[in-house]
């Protein structure tokens, strides 16, 4: 079922833009255009015999022609905007193709701007032409293609959606009217923020938290935001997976929070928040303890989110309790926590990946893996994210490029950090597996809003 703000207005099928000012599919755009061109007239024969109109949908597999017109015509395509073919003479020049060209540049932007708007700032501002420019000729003729002058101006409604029917200027006139270059049409809609810098903002407010609820410190050595990790040697003691199952939650709390302070997280559809929040949780769960351990530089512990640790060489962390045994929790997070440590973990102390990188590759990890689940619209939004993402980064390496002790450029850097994209994903494929297995098999008791994430559900 096509969504109602991108269904042809005709026939409900999928609108490709907005054709002869009103939103369609390119069926009724050709079906239109073809009918205005050839004159055609056409006769309902169940509206003759019955009275009634003809369903217009685009499954059938018949469409009365008929009540396509007369439907066309009521949702505010317009006879006068269609081109009629050019009288061949002694000059053979197609200049239709500078019409179609202009208009479809036109249509398509508008079209991507009323189903996309995403905020006035990002929105490319179009030239206006005087009513002696050598297009104003143009302009006038095909300005039903325009939007009006009133609403191309109100850019403090521009996040609000636009009804077609409210953006577009169906009187024709031959005013002096706002038209988009071509260049301005292909301008990517590039936020206002600096999505780094608000993360790694928070990224050291979690810093904070965590000293807060997992520390037994001086109160004056828990507060403070830095770089730094947030647990020192003495903080840390060998895991509980009871205690670590009742911080789950908190956990999950951090990352919604993290997930708030991009601004661009409330334009998306509550569906979009969900799936976005279900793939941090994934991958926050997944980096967090191996960013932890890098930071602690001690390989035989691997630090978790709550300062438990799991030892890789010896048996701390991995003892009997009452609710699962050494050899179940052996047998489940063993093979999970080789590839954290091999792919991942080794990777990160060889770059010497830093806070701020670290930031980046996990808006990276979580922006990119919710790319495909997502709407059209949160689509956009995310990609734009990304994009800005890595501008960001691009220019904290060129502010940082003399200081990285290893000596690589930051190109460099940026496609060691690239790579680690790969086994992040593939160990949160053995991660999630691991987890229906323990649900599957009972294996030891989860906690229900962890298990809800991982199987998928909202």
């Amino acid at each position: 079922m096509v969504s109602p703000d991108f269904e042809c207005r005709v026939c409900h099928a999928y609108a490709t833009g907005l054709h002869f000012g009103a939103q369609s599919c390119q069926a009724c755009c050709a079906f239109f255009r073809r009918s205005v061109v050839l004159k055609r007239n056409y006769l309902c024969q169940k509206l003759s015999k019955m009275g009634a109109n003809c369903p217009i949908v685009y499954t059938e597999k018949v469409l009365c022609r008929s009540c396509r017109m007369v439907k066309c015509l009521a949702i505010g395509m317009n006879k006068n905007a269609v081109q009629l073919p050019q009288k061949r003479g002694g000059d053979h020049t197609k200049k239709a193709r500078a019409y179609f060209t202009k208009s479809g540049l036109l249509r398509n932007k508008r079209f991507a701007n009323n189903a996309f708007v995403l905020c006035s700032d990002g929105l490319p501002t179009a030239p206006r032409r005087s009513a002696d420019s050598p297009l104003s000729s143009a302009a006038s003729a095909h300005s039903a293609d325009c939007p009006s002058s009133s609403s191309a101006s109100s850019s403090s409604a521009s996040l609000l959606p636009i009804h077609p029917s409210s953006a577009f200027d169906h009187s024709f006139s031959t005013s002096s009217l706002p038209r988009p270059s071509p260049i301005a049409s292909f301008r990517p809609l590039m936020p206002n923020w600096d999505i780094l810098g608000l993360f790694i903002e928070e990224e050291m407010r979690i810093g904070e938290r965590r000293r807060i609820l997992f520390c037994e410190r001086p109160v004056a050595s828990l507060l403070g935001r830095s770089k730094s990790c947030p647990f020192s040697r003495e903080d840390i003691r060998p895991l509980s997976f009871q205690e670590f199952r009742r911080s789950i939650r908190t956990h999950i709390l951090l990352v919604y929070e993290w997930l708030r302070v991009w601004p661009g997280f409330a334009r998306l559809a509550i569906a979009d928040q969900i799936t976005l929040l279900r793939k941090c949780v994934l991958y926050h769960t997944i980096l967090d303890p191996c960013f932890l351990t890098t930071q602690m530089g001690d390989l035989d512990k691997f630090v978790l989110p709550n300062g438990g640790y799991v030892s890789t060489k010896r048996d701390e962390g991995w003892e009997d309790e009452p609710e699962i045994s050494r050899d179940t929790k052996m047998s489940i997070y063993w093979p999970l926590l080789v590839p954290l440590m091999c792919n991942i973990v080794s990777p990160m102390l060889l770059m010497r990946l830093d806070f701020d990188e670290f930031v980046a590759l996990k808006a990276f990890v979580s922006f990119q893996m919710t790319l495909p689940d997502v709407s059209p619209a949160g689509r956009v939004l995310i990609s734009s994210e990304l994009s800005s993402l890595c501008q960001s980064l691009h220019k904290y390496y060129e502010t940082k490029s003399e200081t990285f002790k290893n000596g690589l450029g930051h190109a460099e850097r940026f496609g060691n950090l690239l790579l680690l994209l790969s086994p992040i994903f593939e160990t949160a494929n053995i991660f999630v597996e691991s987890h229906h297995i323990i649900q599957f098999f009972d294996l030891w008791e989860m906690d229900s809003l962890m298990l809800q994430f991982l199987k998928n559900k909202s």
